[in-house]
């Protein structure tokens, strides 16, 4: 038995970064296996980050320069190749995202709408009695799901602290009391209670709780299992900024956006509702300056390639570079200095763009357990099942001599 764990410890020697960076993988598929091995990525991202002077200038930069940014990971085709934590924080540790929780509520939405539980054009007074409500202004009944997703309901902004003294139960039909502006769907309003309303309405449409429709639909298969998301009394999800993920998790959420809303072999979120998503609906406006898709902002990048991002405040971004391939995700304490748009693209972006892909190990792991299978039969894989990103074995797990093994079916 000692032999062979000796035996084992050296095949893991000789992978060394191989195997890890597989692990790193993750915007592929959604595994049990590839979850396990995410915990090894600090030691993988450090090497990936001495291919690139630029991106191992980047932890002294921001210890340095920006104090307040808790992580930052950055993912290019589907691995994660820099990540950085401020001191005292790890792969593990949650960031609340702050407005971004308005973007994961979009892919709930375009989830149910997938589903056949709601329509864009569907209209609140096909959803929400309270509407009819004659003390209601009757424009508020017009304003459908694409508006309250576009940021065009026609509310006005409500005086900072008006609901303070609102108590809970109320604060719904306070939120459809509010003020017409504008006719629906002409004039974007950046609007937090919008995002609020439109997580009743989804509570209304999927029936059941949503939490559990986010877990079932969203969080689960892409793995995410540790997260907090506020609801209110009733049950409904605060939409607007409420949400608190790990770094990684954001990425994964760019990633499920940069591959058109597919998680391994499964289709989380139809891809014709992505493109709509991160398409420009409007020229949007305060407070990123960017235009407006589907609670994601949209906006091109300082050296031209397009991008859309979800981004909360106090410089909580998830930004996607589709041409790039890219995704970076990250948190932060409060405001870094100019924005952190301004800092992803001035910083970041030039940091990453003179860095090198990563190197591809599928094949040297490939050839390296077989090497090992053969020698020592200590893991099998069925012909056809890759020890790829996020590819999982097919079979039953066994425990052999303190070895875990994984027997072909």
């Amino acid at each position: 038995m000692r032999i062979e764990r000796v035996r084992f410890q050296n095949l893991l020697t000789r992978l060394g970064a191989g195997l890890a960076a597989i692990s790193l993988c993750i915007g592929a598929a959604s595994s049990s296996l590839a979850q396990e091995r995410l915990d090894h990525a600090e030691s993988t991202a450090a090497a990936m980050v001495s291919n690139s002077n630029a991106l191992a200038r980047l932890p002294a930069l921001l210890a340095e320069q920006y104090p307040t940014v808790r992580s930052l990971v950055l993912a290019r085709r589907g691995c994660m190749e820099f990540e950085y934590y401020k001191a005292g924080l790890d792969a593990r540790s949650l960031s609340s995202v702050r407005s971004i929780t308005k973007s994961l509520l979009a892919i709930l939405v375009g989830t149910a709408l997938d589903k056949g539980y709601l329509r864009l054009d569907q209209k609140l007074s096909e959803l929400l009695p309270e509407v009819l409500d004659p003390a209601i202004d009757p424009h508020v009944r017009d304003i459908t799901i694409r508006d309250l997703l576009t940021m065009t309901s026609g509310f006005g902004s409500a005086p900072f602290g008006a609901k303070a003294g609102v108590p809970p139960p109320e604060i719904w039909q306070w939120i459809l009391n509010r003020p017409m502006q504008h006719t629906p769907g002409t004039h974007f309003n950046y609007d937090n209670d919008g995002a609020n309303l439109l997580s009743v309405v989804l509570t209304r449409a999927v029936r059941q709780n949503v939490k559990t429709f986010a877990e079932q639909n969203l969080f689960r298969p892409l793995e995410i299992t540790n997260f907090n998301w506020t609801a209110d009394s009733d049950g409904h999800l605060i939409g607007a900024d409420t949400l608190s993920l790990t770094a990684r998790d954001m990425v994964k959420i760019g990633l499920l956006y940069l591959h058109g809303g597919r998680w391994g072999n499964k289709q989380i979120v139809s891809r014709d509702y992505v493109a709509d998503s991160t398409a420009k609906h409007n020229d949007g406006g305060f407070p990123t300056g960017a235009a407006y898709g589907y609670l994601w902002w949209v906006n091109p990048t300082k050296t031209g390639p397009d991008s859309f991002f979800a981004a909360g405040i106090g410089s909580q971004l998830i930004y996607v570079v589709p041409q790039l391939d890219l995704v970076i995700a990250m948190a932060s304490n409060s405001s870094v200095t100019g924005g952190s748009v301004r800092f992803v693209n001035g910083v970041v972006l030039s940091a990453a763009s003179v860095t090198p892909s990563p190197p591809t190990y599928i094949t040297r792991l490939r050839g390296a357990l077989s090497d090992f299978r053969q020698s020592h039969r200590v893991i099998s894989v069925r012909r056809g099942n890759c020890p790829a990103p996020g590819c999982r074995p097919r079979g039953r797990y066994t425990r052999n001599r303190g070895i875990r093994r994984v027997a072909s079916t």
